[in-house]
Parts: C-alpha cells; structure tokens; sequence
C-alpha cells in the first residue's frame, strides 16, 4: 500500500539558488575590500611621506633660568605633537643656562663654545632681554626675534619706602632728585632716611638697571626716546645731566655696583633701615618674587609701563642647518598660541606687545646709558683752542683733519651738561693783526644766553665755519689761553686748556722753551689750571707740548687720525 508525504514535514531546498547569492556576495566583499585596501594603501603612502624618512633631528634650546619651567613644560607638549619638518621627526632639547654668559659665547664664536659648561650650542636661544642680543655677531641671528613674554621692572623696596613712593605718585622723572637731596625722603614722610639711594647693579643678569636708566632718560629729554632709538655717543646734554644725578647718593657713594641683581637684592634685603647705605635696586618683577626676598616689595611708577622682554631667537650660525631653523621657527608660533602663552600670564609675566616701554635697543644705546652713570658727567671750566694751520687741511677718512674736529667737538659741545663753562678758540700765525690767536667763543657757561642764542649753539656754529688759515703758531697761543685761564679760574670744579694741534709749531717767533719757561713761571697752585693736548697724526713737536703738560697736571695723547670715534672718545674724556 502506497504511503503519502506529511503536509507538515520540512521540504528540501536546492542548492543551485544558494550557491549564486553566496558567489555574489563574496563578489561584492572583494570589491569593498579592494577599495578599501586601495585607499588605506594610499593614506599609508601619503602618511609616509610625511614621516621620518630623513630621521630625527633634536632641537636645541637654550633658555634663562627665569622661564626655563615654562619652556620645558612646552617643550614636552610640542614634542608629543609629532612634529615633523622636512621628513625629520623633531624632539626637543631644553638647556638651562645664565643669559650673559651665553651672549659671551656666543659673540666669541662656535669654536669657543664650551659645551661642558652651557650644554649643546643652541639653534633657539630665549635669553632675558634684547639687550643680550645686541652684541651678538652679524649674521648669527635668523630673522627678528619675537618676544614671547615680558616682565615689569620695579623699584625692590622696603615696605615703608613702597608705601611712600606710591602715595607721592612719584615717576622716574623724580629719582634724580630724590637720589642727589640729601633730605629728599623727608619729603614723602619718611624722617630719617636721608635721600633715596638706589643702588644701580652692572653684573650678571642686571638688565633692569638699563631699562631704569632708559626710562629716567626719556622722562629728562622728552623729545629724544631712548628707548628704542640708536643714540649717537656721548648722550644729549639733558640726558646725560639728569643720568649723572643718579651716579652717586647723597651720602657721595658711587651708585654703581659690578654686582649682579641678586647680589644687591641681598644687599638690601640684609641691611633694612633708614641709615642703610642702600634703600632701593631696580629688579623685574619675577626676579624679586623668585629671589626669596618677602620682606622687599617693589614699586612700579606711574605712566607707561618699562618691561623687560624674553625674546626667541633662531639663530643662524655654521651649527644651525635650515630643518633646525624651521623647527625652531614652529615651536615659537606653538609657544606663542593661545593656550599655550597663557602659561606664561598664569606665572605673572606680561603677554607679548602689552608692555610699551622695553629695554634699549641697540649697543650703543646700551653703552652710552651705563657710561652716563659710571662716568658721570661733571662741572668744569675749559677752553679749546684749536690749531687752524694749512696742515689741519690733511684729507682723512673723506674729510680734513679739521673737518673731522669739528665734528667731533660739536658731537662735545652738545653732550655737556648746562652749567659747564666752555670757550674755543683758534691759533694759527698772524689770526688777529699781529696776534696768533682768535677767541671765537669767549670762556663761559653753556647754557647762558648769548645776543644771538645759547653760548651752546654759538660754539658748535664757530666749531663748524672753521677753515685752515696760515702756519701753526701754538706755543703763543697756548700761553695767551693759560693767563686767561689763571684770570677766569673758577674754584671747585677743574680748570684746563685743551689744545688740538697736528704740530709742528711753524712760526719762528717763539719757541719751545720759553713757553715752557713762561707757563712754570705762571703755574699757581692755588688755581690749578691743566693743559691737555691732543696731537693729531706724525708730530715732530711733541716734546715740548708734553713737558708743558706734565709742568700743568695735564695730559699729552697722541692719535694716529682724526677719522673715526677714537677722537670724539678722547675729546669726551676732556669736556665733561
């Protein structure tokens, strides 16, 4: 009997239908996974190229211990970025080292760099101040450095001066004063103290003290921004009247000190009294508050704020290949993100270009507001006399010798200080009828009023229409100025003749010894009156201009041309 499938039972499938659709799909998968292979194989080869393929290279970065937490921690978030540059992956290197100990090495050179003392040469250097930068050679450096921050310079004080310095408003306009009075403090409430007595430290790490003088500088001479102009040397007569009353105390100590800022923190911090030789030191606002004196507060004058800055410099030496130059390049704009700068303003520092007012630019400016405090300019009573012989019409450097005085003595003229007496005169055979000499100035006071000006403006206009007149005739001359120096002697202060001769003495009328004889018989101790020469090129004469000046307390110098700073040096040395 035949039997019948069960209606409920599982029917079988053919597999010819399955086999297609799993064919299909394995298809479509080989397909994706080519595409996906294709790109991925792509962005390998792409990601490769920007990689290490060159290798690694380490940045060396050198940095003033003031900010060397901040840059070592940012150093650390750059490099785990994975910069790459050029195809050299990029690590950094952080160095920590004194900023004028690595401007010295630097300016001497990569062969005199000591790596046993300041680590790798550094390809990024970020020194306190620009004033660091200054002497670096040319060429060493890549470009112009940005500041990546800035700190305020203060007044390191103690609390009773701070306080009184600030309900007075006193600005740098008024140190001079406060420093020069012996009673000055009396005036801000502060019985006993005597005058202000800052302390100017000229050692290691004492760019505040240039910023303080820059700033009392500009305050004096308004129209002259000593800031961050390049000054010719010596400074304007204001500056450098307003630089000298800060040189000394009133108790008549040097103001200057070859001290570092630290030194003379400790200094000041150790002797805290109104009798104290020392009341105040200029500091930046970070080095006061890392030199673990709590019981100095600093004081900050009002207006304009003075500032020192930290600048990136890229440097551009032999040692620096252009992957390191770019590479320290990127890592100050990472420095300089937002995010990232903010480290610097959350530890007190100033963000770039807030401060107007920062440290001088340039050596010279450097120099010449360091010299108007360790050289300070002084009352005197001098008269130049000046040979105006057919000689002086030598050609030196483009210009005559007498040219070249010239200039030099108007550079003088305008540098000293108001209440210096000067005169200048001319000498050359037969100026004056029979006479040997010109006054062209009469002797007095710079800053008197003259029919037609200052007695300032008639000097530098007489020092400027000189011309080459006759042969030198410099021994009657030079006798004629000693009497009228000996007549017009002014007590207290120093009293000379300076005379400026390319010799020898032509005129036969008088000779070596008897102005010689005449200036010892005329020599009165009770006026000193010194006669310093100053001898230009090959002099034949020299002996008897030498005797007189040693017979005066004078000086005899002999330069080998009037070209150049060497003469205005020299004549600087004489006139204030």
């Amino acid at each position: 009997m035949g039997e019948h499938r069960n209606s409920g039972g599982i029917r079988s499938i053919s597999k010819g239908p399955l086999i297609t659709v799993g064919a299909i799909i394995v298809v479509v998968l080989a397909v994706f996974g080519w595409f996906e292979l294709r790109d991925r194989i792509a962005d390998q080869g792409a990601a490769a190229a920007e990689t290490c393929v060159e290798g690694a290279e380490t940045l060396s970065v050198t940095v003033d211990p003031d900010i060397a937490s901040q840059v070592t921690d940012l150093a650390t978030r750059f490099a785990a970025t994975g910069p790459v540059v050029r195809d050299h992956c990029i690590s950094v290197a952080v160095e920590v080292a004194d900023s004028t100990a690595v401007a010295g090495a630097l300016a001497a050179g990569e062969q005199s760099w000591d790596a046993s003392a300041l680590g790798p040469i550094p390809a990024l250097w970020i020194p306190r101040s620009s004033n660091s930068v200054t002497a670096l050679p040319a060429g060493t450096v890549d470009g112009t450095p940005k500041t990546i921050a800035s700190t305020p310079v203060v007044l390191a004080s103690p609390p009773q001066l701070t306080a009184a310095l600030d309900a007075k408003g006193v600005g740098w306009a008024d140190l001079p004063a406060l420093q020069s009075n012996p009673e000055s403090l009396l005036g801000l409430s502060l019985p006993g103290w005597g005058g202000l007595r800052i302390q100017l430290p000229v050692g290691p790490d004492s760019d505040a003290t240039t910023a303080v003088l820059a700033a009392v500088g500009s305050s004096a001479n308004p129209s002259s921004d000593v800031q961050t102009t390049p000054l010719q040397l010596p400074l304007q007569s204001p500056t450098r009247s307003t630089l000298a009353a800060l040189a000394t105390t009133d108790r008549g100590v040097a103001a200057v000190v070859p001290d570092s800022t630290d030194m003379a923190l400790s200094r000041l911090a150790g002797g805290l009294s109104p009798n104290a030789d020392v009341h105040s030191v200029p500091v930046t606002e970070q080095q006061l508050g890392m030199s673990g004196q709590s019981e100095l507060t600093g004081y900050a004058p009002p207006g304009s704020t003075v500032s020192i800055d930290y600048p990136s410099v890229i440097m551009s030496g032999s040692w620096v290949n252009e992957t390191l130059r770019r590479a320290g390049a990127q890592f100050v704009e990472f420095i300089l993100q937002a995010e990232n700068s903010r480290m610097f303003t959350d530890a007190g520092y100033d963000s770039p270009g807030s401060s107007p007012l920062g440290a001088p630019t340039g050596p010279d400016v450097h120099t010449a507001l360091l010299d108007a405090v360790t050289n300070p300019a002084a009352e005197r009573r001098s008269t130049v006399v000046i040979d105006v012989s057919t000689s002086m019409d030598t050609e030196e450097g483009g210009r005559s010798r007498l040219q070249n005085v010239a200039s030099a003595l108007t550079a003088q003229f305008d540098a000293v200080i108001d209440s210096t007496e000067l005169g200048l005169w001319s000498d050359s055979k037969d100026l004056v009828k029979d006479r040997s000499y010109r006054i062209l100035v009469p002797t007095g006071t710079v800053a008197e009023q003259l029919p037609a000006g200052s007695r300032r403006q008639a000097l530098i206009a007489a020092a400027q229409s000189l011309k080459p007149e006759n042969v030198a005739s410099t021994y009657p001359s030079m006798t004629a100025a000693y009497r009228a120096a000996l007549e017009g002697f002014v007590p207290g202060r120093p009293n000379s003749i300076l005379i400026i001769t390319d010799g020898p003495n032509d005129d036969p009328a008088d000779s070596s010894e008897s102005v010689l004889t005449d200036i010892t018989r005329l020599v009165d101790p009770a006026r000193p009156v010194a006669v310093d020469v100053v001898s230009i090129g090959t002099n034949t004469d020299t002996a008897p201009l030498e005797a007189v000046s040693t017979v005066t307390g004078g000086t005899f110098t002999t330069v080998p041309s009037s070209d150049g700073s060497d003469l205005a040096a020299l004549l600087g040395k004489f006139l204030y």
